[in-house]
């Protein structure tokens, strides 16, 4: 039998803080009932959780964050700030 791969998985708080702009994200208790809307959303021992590696997958989130970094270290106005 296969392995599994192992899983990141994040708290719903600190995902919260990850994926969603300061001012717009939605409060915990509509995220905990959308939970198996979220790609990689999870729910273990009563506890919310998002398994990082599957959100990535379907959302593209790394490759997004990375092509935004890129874009910015090429402005010549954040110069050693990215």
């Amino acid at each position: 039998m296969g392995s599994r791969p192992l899983m990141r998985l994040v708290k719903l708080s600190k995902f919260r803080e990850m994926v969603y702009a300061e001012g717009s994200a939605p409060c915990l208790e509509t995220l905990r009932a959308r939970i198996h809307d979220i790609p990689g959303g999870t729910i273990q021992l009563g506890r919310y959780y998002v398994d990082l590696d599957e959100y990535d997958r379907a959302t593209g989130l790394r490759s997004s964050i990375e092509a935004r970094i890129k874009v910015l270290r090429a402005d010549p106005l954040l110069e050693g700030l990215v």
